[in-house]
């Protein structure tokens, strides 16, 4: 369920990415458009993607004692951050591509925790 609403959560940060620059180009979206252009719209969304990160992957590598999740995971949160420091016009880009790998991180992490050895090393 925690690796579900990661996915979402970094889904939701992607969807913000892609569309906000359109809305702002299209013009005329006033104060939704100023809502999601706004700075501490990105902080608002890192907070619950930070949260879940470190609520999930931790506590399932106990499980399933396989770090590929928590250094996928770890690449993507480490790019997620640093797209807050780059050029305004890389950061959709690198915000993005942090995004998916967020998802594969939590999906890969899904995955793991059930297959059938992971269930033996729980146990």
């Amino acid at each position: 369920m925690k690796d579900l609403l990661g996915v979402c959560l970094s889904g939701l940060c992607i969807l913000h990415c892609l569309f906000t620059p359109v809305l702002l180009a299209l013009g005329g979206v006033g104060l939704i458009g100023s809502w999601l252009g706004s700075e501490w719209v990105h902080y608002l969304l890192l907070a619950p993607i930070s949260l879940m990160l470190v609520w999930s992957l931790p506590l399932s590598w106990v499980k399933h004692r396989n770090t590929k999740p928590l250094l996928i995971g770890g690449l993507g949160f480490s790019l997620l951050l640093t797209s807050l420091f780059v050029p305004e016009s890389a950061e959709p880009i690198v915000a993005v591509l942090a995004g998916f790998i967020l998802i594969a991180a939590h999906l890969l992490n899904r995955r793991l925790l059930n297959t059938p050895i992971a269930h033996l090393l729980a146990n």
